[in-house]
């Protein structure tokens, strides 16, 4: 094998952002045939360096190549859409039936979630497991931004009025909670989005949305508890939303290309706040709506800041290719 041979592939693995298992199959039979072709060439009578340069481009451009084996590769069949799709699915009854509000219910879809992402783990992240990976990230994202929130309220406090409302061990403990706490959720980000950080990002879709709706009733939780009436609108909303969220999972699990796939977060996600503002007549003004919808855009992307496949698999695929082509004959 010759390092024009390993620089296609090596370009066309960097590029297919697959499970690594999918793609050392599909690398291996590439590279069978190639040599296949390449043999069966110079058995023919041709050089062998216009063998292999007539097997690649019969091949075609590596870039091309990598987009179309991801569209087939990556689609999702009917069976890991249904999985994927299920706990939104669930979410929303939880709240057009109004179970939320019960730790009765909460408790047990959180350990649903807990179990679902760890037995995906353990059987390598199929497809399906992302979405459920995404609701476990919520437990330490909310404490997180609760532990920021009294972080920033005690700095307002030394402003306003120049002391702490808290004790000083308390700050101490806040900060380092949300040391460890985000440590914690970039180290688990950065592994969910490997290979794929598109992926990655659908499991944070709902995560901006479910912000949105905390800080909806934090700012004005005792008016909307005191009214039944409110509070069931918000649910029924809320399930609407969810249904949004389990209509674009399917689309995206159905859908092979990357850019449509992209294109579809890109537009849910604002999507979501805007029409759960719309919906809730109240919480953040229309500058408010704005920030969150950017906060919710660069949530979505920010996976993408993890993605070292290109890296990683540039030094793998090479060193790789190397083993391969010093066991094979050449």
């Amino acid at each position: 094998m010759t390092l024009r041979d390993r620089g296609y592939l090596g370009a066309l693995s960097r590029r297919l952002h697959l499970a690594p298992h999918e793609q050392e199959e599909i690398i291996n039979e590439l590279r069978d045939h190639i040599e296949d072709k390449t043999r069966e060439l110079v058995e023919a009578g041709a050089p062998r360096e216009e063998a292999l340069k007539y097997a690649l481009n019969d091949l075609g451009a590596s870039d091309g190549v990598a987009e179309d084996l991801y569209e087939v590769h990556s689609r999702g069949s009917w069976y890991h859409t249904a999985l994927a799709v299920l706990p939104h699915i669930l979410l929303s009854l939880m709240f057009a039936l109004h179970l939320w509000r019960s730790p009765g219910w909460v408790i047990p879809m959180l350990i649903l979630a807990v179990a679902m992402s760890v037995f995906g783990w353990k059987m390598g992240r199929p497809k399906w497991t992302y979405p459920w990976l995404g609701y476990c990230l919520m437990a330490p994202v909310v404490s997180w931004g609760l532990a920021l929130s009294a972080v920033g309220y005690g700095a307002w406090g030394v402003v306003a009025h120049g002391s702490l409302p808290l004790s000083i061990p308390i700050y101490a403990a806040s900060f380092i909670y949300i040391a460890i706490s985000l440590w914690m959720v970039i180290r688990f980000v950065s592994k969910v989005a490997r290979p794929d950080w598109i992926m990655a990002s659908l499991s944070v879709l709902p995560i901006p949305f479910l912000a949105f709706w905390l800080l909806y009733f934090y700012n004005g939780g005792g008016e909307v508890r005191s009214a039944r009436q409110s509070l069931q609108h918000v649910d029924t909303s809320a399930a609407v939303v969810f249904l949004l969220v389990a209509l674009t999972t399917a689309i995206f699990y159905r859908i092979g290309r990357r850019l449509v796939r992209v294109a579809l977060l890109v537009i849910t996600a604002p999507s979501m706040v805007i029409l759960a503002w719309l919906s809730y007549q109240g919480g953040p003004g229309f500058v408010g709506v704005f920030l969150i919808s950017a906060v919710s855009l660069a949530v979505l992307l920010s996976p993408a800041l993890f993605d070292t496949r290109e890296d990683s698999l540039s030094e793998g695929s090479a060193e790789t290719m190397e083993q391969t082509a010093g066991g094979r004959p050449a």
